[in-house]
């Protein structure tokens, strides 16, 4: 009998140790189901007290005494708000480095240089963003294209969302270059690319004529700005003030490109143009500017958000990590909130705007059946500075618990007693 006694003992040891491994890792659900004390889905009304139905990562309902299926997993969050996870959509930081030396790099890419480990992507996650685009900084004319990435996963592939998205063009004039000089260039740029398709076509079609093969390439190199005439990729173009703002209408119509337009601070001058041209931007993380008045000489305070939406603009916000506030999406938002803008129209600047921006809003940006399930769980309203990011959801799994989040509870702690000299001393 023992040994047989010996061989039920080692089975029962092996389920135990195998349900303690199950035990340690995160549940993956078929379906959830998740009752919030509020659903803001800005793709309608807000719902009070609602469920969110989920499978296989996809929002499959929304709304208020849906019927759960027995098999469902239900996260209780009665005392929280859910809506859709932040979006970014324009970022450089996550990079290893940026690519500020080169002025015509359009053929780099952002995905060879995003920093998995990044403290930066830790505190974006943190923060509630659920996705962003990171981009060639503003220092080159042609600096590249973009990658959108979550804020979550330990490689590249892990994080990423959508690979070769936009290509940054930059009207800053870089290494004592004029203006002038500056546009200069990039007319002869797209010259010299032009003349290049025009002679790439002739030898296709002296190929075709000969009936002989055609195996000949685009060059790799200029690949990404014939995809962008082609509009395959979207331009995002920096306007560093004002007056390059019709030098960026010019482009955009003379080459035909569907462009977004990143805005410094003073281009709220540019509101007419730009609410006439339907264009959608981008705003600098300053969004208060103060100039003087040059007839009475006082002080005036100009809210660049409030400006360009009472003109008609769509926009999105941009962060600043250097800055306390400026580093909060939502903090961009309660800005512009504060001084006059329509709250849901602030809301739609920090997730539905900017998924459209970056081509991502089949997938994110509001609370819908079809959309993947990238939430955020937050312990007051969005637009609160007592608020707090409880959790996130990406893609129907909870990727990010403020219960859970180490680094967090020590910034929190308050600090133990001093030891007095004599404590100090033994």
């Amino acid at each position: 009998m023992k040994p047989h006694v010996y061989k039920v003992s080692a089975t029962i040891l092996a389920l135990l140790l195998l349900a303690c491994s199950v035990g340690d890792a995160a549940p993956v659900r078929k379906k959830l189901a998740i009752n919030a004390n509020k659903i803001i889905t800005l793709a309608g009304p807000d719902i009070q007290g609602g469920t969110i139905l989920i499978e296989d990562g996809v929002i499959k309902a929304v709304g208020k005494e849906l019927e759960i299926s027995w098999d469902t997993y239900v996260i209780e969050a009665k005392d929280k708000v859910v809506m859709g996870g932040f979006v970014l959509a324009h970022t450089s930081d996550g990079l290893d480095r940026e690519n500020e030396n080169l002025p015509e790099v359009p053929f780099l890419s952002t995905f060879d240089s995003i920093d998995p480990i990044s403290a930066y992507f830790e505190d974006s996650l943190r923060d509630g963003v659920a996705a962003m685009l990171v981009l060639p900084g503003n220092n080159t004319l042609l600096g590249g294209t973009g990658t959108v990435v979550r804020p979550h996963g330990r490689t590249v592939e892990k994080m990423l969302v959508k690979r070769y998205t936009g290509l940054k063009i930059s009207l800053r004039p870089t290494r004592n270059t004029s203006r002038m000089g500056h546009m200069q260039r990039f007319r002869r740029y797209m010259d010299d690319l032009k003349h290049y398709l025009e002679q790439y076509e002739l030898r296709k079609a002296d190929a075709e004529e000969e009936k002989k093969p055609f195996d000949e390439e685009i060059d790799p190199r200029k690949q990404p700005m014939v995809d962008l005439q082609e509009k395959k990729l979207t331009a995002f173009i920096y306007c560093d003030r004002a007056a390059d703002v019709p030098k960026a209408v010019e482009i955009m119509e003379q080459y035909k490109l569907d462009a977004v337009l990143v805005l410094s601070p003073d281009c709220y001058k540019a509101a007419e143009l730009i609410a006439r041209k339907k264009l959608r931007v981008i705003l600098d993380p300053q969004l208060i500017v103060w100039e003087t008045n040059e007839e009475t000489n006082a002080e005036e305070m100009k809210v660049v958000p409030l400006i360009l939406h009472r003109a008609g603009v769509k926009f999105a916000f941009q962060t600043d990590v250097s800055q306390y506030g400026t580093r909060y999406l939502w903090y961009q938002a309660a800005t512009a909130v504060k001084h006059g803008m329509q709250r849901t129209e602030a809301l739609k600047s920090i997730t539905v705007y900017p998924a459209q921006f970056i081509g991502i809003d089949d997938r994110f940006g509001t609370i819908e059946p079809g959309k993947e399930a990238n939430l955020i769980f937050l312990t007051g309203d969005p637009l609160d500075a007592k608020t707090w990011v409880d959790k996130v959801m990406l893609a129907g799994e909870i990727v990010y618990e403020k219960a859970k989040d180490t680094r967090l509870k020590k910034l929190l702690e308050k600090p133990g007693p001093e030891l007095s000299s004599d404590e100090d001393t033994d």
